[in-house]
């Protein structure tokens, strides 16, 4: 006989705020690992996290099932980047009380180089052809996808493979924060049991250090792997929320921009990877620029230690 349904506490749906709600026996807001069985690192890291206990709540056909204390599983058929169902399956006691959906995934480029990534999601255009809605970026959890950033370098340095950000793109569209995690960029890496294992325990040890005193911050300009920011992360302490490369910046309004920045909750101020990536973004007029040498550098003994 399996253990009873592990109870979730209830919330308003029209709640807007959050509020940290006692969840079995502690404050830990939900952060729910979304495994795709139909991606093959989705559906491999999954695996390696368990069965978990079940809840009392469903998502679609599947409950969700509690891993530890605050972190949590739901196992989804179907394409995770193409998911529309998700955003209106969501319990709304789930949704008032997630701190972060993150997504293990597949990662492809043309260049088919190894690499680990980690990136915000939405599109920063009207182009939606990997899933999501135009013009529309969901909330990003600045500091806990940095966190993972930091612990999933750490990881790929023992590996051999590259770490990096990737610019805000791609679905599903969701009123939670959410971020993918990623191995790239072919089948032989998705298989590698090592990294495989290792990116079920970057999931495992979220939270340990929220980089509570980080600022947050939105980063704009440089390519699509945003390097400007996988450097300025390891040596300063701050935390990255949406990133904007700077081929989109011409077509980066108002609108947008506002959108950018209520979408980074807690954000205090905006970097720019070149003096001339401020010159074209509305940001500028929203946020006040930091510069590298006004934040402080970040703690050798900090995030990123994996067993």
């Amino acid at each position: 006989m399996g253990n009873p349904p592990t109870q979730i506490v209830h919330a308003s749906r029209g709640a807007r705020a959050y509020k940290p709600t006692a969840l079995n026996h502690g404050w830990a807001p939900l952060k729910i690992v979304v495994a795709s069985q139909e991606d093959p690192v989705g559906r491999a890291v999954g695996e390696l996290l368990g069965a978990g206990e079940p809840t009392d709540l469903r998502v679609g056909a599947e409950r969700i099932r509690k891993l530890s204390e605050g972190l949590y599983v739901l196992k989804r058929a179907g394409l995770h980047i193409h998911d529309a169902r998700l955003e209106h399956e969501l319990p709304s006691e789930v949704v008032v009380q997630t701190e972060a959906l993150i997504f293990p995934s597949v990662h492809r480029s043309e260049s088919n180089r190894p690499a680990l990534t980690v990136h915000p999601l939405g599109n920063l255009t009207d182009e939606v052809e990997v899933g999501g809605l135009p013009l529309e970026v969901n909330p990003v959890p600045a500091r806990l996808m940095t966190e993972a950033f930091l612990r999933w370098y750490d990881a790929g340095e023992r590996f051999g493979v590259e770490t990096t950000f990737e610019a805000t793109h791609h679905g599903p569209h969701l009123r939670s924060p959410s971020y993918f995690i990623e191995i790239g960029s072919t089948a032989r890496e998705w298989e590698r049991p090592e990294l495989l294992k290792a990116l079920a325990e970057v999931l495992r040890g979220l939270g340990t250090d929220p980089l509570v005193h980080a600022p947050v911050v939105l980063g704009v300009g440089g390519g699509h792997y945003m390097p400007r920011f996988r450097d300025l992360v390891r040596r300063r302490q701050l935390a990255v929320g949406h990133l904007v490369p700077s081929h989109h910046l011409p077509s980066i309004g108002q609108e947008m921009a506002e959108q950018l920045v209520a979408r980074t909750p807690g954000v205090q101020g905006v970097v720019f990877a070149r003096a001339d990536d401020a010159q074209r973004s509305p940001l500028k007029e929203l946020l006040p620029e930091l510069r590298e040498k006004e934040l402080r550098p970040r703690s050798s003994q900090g995030t990123t230690s994996n067993a």
